[in-house]
């Protein structure tokens, strides 16, 4: 794959990269460096790459899997925190509150792939129906379908919590 087909392909989904990235991390700094990782893992994978894949689901699951991994980072850096650190309330929130998103995610990944795409655009980036239709090139029905029964699965994995 040559840059310029490589530039044609990929480039025109960095804000959704970036929009994936940032709702997750929630730090703009850190979604902006995952983006840049993501296109350099890209780069590397280029001659690797199925051409005949949908290049928008594949890119967003690099994205999400970066994040993840980031994700695990910062749980592993708030575990060396001091115990008085540990303690102070605000601290105690955010800790709950990652330990929850860590959580949903995880869940999240047990769905089968189509589920986890539709649910992340639907719900993680904010994306109408209609947009998500173009980006996946699944029916209306279709979509409807998997989020129902992406949610009813996350119904029952959270009922045996």
């Amino acid at each position: 794959m040559t840059h310029e087909q490589f530039t044609q392909i990929y480039l025109p989904f960095s804000g959704k990269m970036y929009a994936l990235a940032y709702n997750l991390l929630r730090n703009r700094d850190e979604a902006r460096d995952c983006v840049q990782d993501v296109y350099a893992e890209l780069w590397n994978k280029r001659d690797t790459i199925e051409p005949d894949k949908p290049p928008l689901p594949y890119v967003l699951t690099i994205v999400r899997n970066n994040c993840l991994d980031r994700l695990k980072s910062r749980s592993t850096q708030a575990e060396d925190e001091t115990l008085e650190t540990l303690l102070d309330h605000n601290t105690e929130n955010q800790i709950e509150a990652a330990s929850d998103l860590n959580a949903v995610i995880q869940l999240i990944d047990k769905l089968p792939s189509d589920q986890q795409i539709i649910l992340r655009l639907r719900t993680i980036d904010g994306l109408e129906i209609e947009q998500i239709q173009e980006l996946t090139h699944f029916s209306r029905e279709n979509i409807y379908t998997l989020l129902s029964r992406a949610r009813k699965s996350l119904k029952e994995l959270t009922a045996k919590l």
